[in-house]
């Protein structure tokens, strides 16, 4: 059992007082919760918290270990600082390729402002999704929705975004395009598997509002760029400084915005969710 990561299902689950929040606090479902705090129970031979109509209470046995908890989760922190220190690497940050350059550069400075020097990982969702349940990175910036397991994360930071159309495409001369109008288009997306859920989510909307989608596979902003200049695609970004010849930039009302959340396998320092949040211009309180 990985008892750091179910002490810290205890202490949220203490703190909000309430599994359903806490559940929330923690980016998982609530099954997986309730059955983390029973292998705990288990594994320490003790209850720790009685469910009631109002929500959760501790026994006296998690009113005493509440802050032995508390204390664990601080100095397995400070540890993984520690070591990182010794190890010369720095904070790990992974972030999804369509964020923007910028926002990836102010990222970085965010985090290394909280956390020393940083490296940077640039990779789909499920890979780093992946990277951080392993170990392999200490946070992450994600799509959302995405399956997370027992990762925590932060709320949902929605980006809006921009259309990008080929010039000779009759809706780059509307003044005010809807998204059925770029029907016989291809929509320039980046592999299913690359965050499956959120792939979903954005055919979905547009389908929703009148665009069958059919999809052209582009893996960043910059395929998708130059599959719309060469007039195969629209597609959407995130990124306001993203233009190429013969493109169209159309802001369209609707059109599927980037959802993106701060994931993390361990304890998070709260100053580097906010900051990274900051970064994102979302402030960390804040959900979608």
């Amino acid at each position: 059992m990985d008892l750091l990561r179910h002490l810290d299902f205890f202490v949220a689950v203490a703190e909000e007082g309430h599994f359903g929040r806490a559940a929330g606090r923690l980016g998982i479902a609530q099954p997986p919760l309730s059955q983390g705090i029973k292998r705990l129970e288990h594994e320490l031979d003790v209850v720790l918290l009685l469910r009631n109509s109002r929500g959760v209470r501790l026994t006296p046995a998690g009113a005493d270990l509440l802050p032995r908890a508390r204390g664990l989760l601080a100095d397995a922190a400070a540890l993984r600082d520690a070591a990182r220190g010794h190890a010369g690497t720095g904070l790990r940050l992974g972030v999804e390729p369509l964020v923007s350059a910028a926002t990836t550069a102010a990222l970085a400075v965010a985090a290394g402002d909280v956390g020393g020097p940083v490296e940077v990982t640039t990779a789909p969702t499920t890979r780093l999704v992946d990277a951080l349940a392993d170990g392999r990175l200490d946070v992450a910036v994600v799509r959302h929705p995405a399956v997370l397991a027992a990762l925590g994360a932060g709320p949902v930071a929605t980006v809006a975004t921009a259309v990008l159309v080929p010039a000779a495409h009759p809706a780059a001369a509307v003044a005010r395009p809807t998204l059925r109008m770029l029907m016989g288009l291809d929509v320039a997306l980046p592999p299913r598997e690359h965050a499956p859920a959120a792939h979903d989510l954005v055919v979905d909307t547009c389908e929703a509002a009148g665009l069958p989608v059919r999809v052209v596979q582009a893996a960043d902003d910059r395929a998708a760029l130059t599959l719309v200049a060469a007039g195969r695609a629209a597609a959407f970004t995130a990124d306001p400084t993203l233009a190429a010849p013969r493109v169209v930039r159309l802001d369209i009302t609707g059109a599927p915005p980037l959802r993106l959340r701060v994931a993390w396998r361990d304890p998070a320092d709260p100053r580097l969710v906010a900051a990274l949040y900051a970064a994102l211009e979302l402030p960390a309180g804040a959900a979608s």
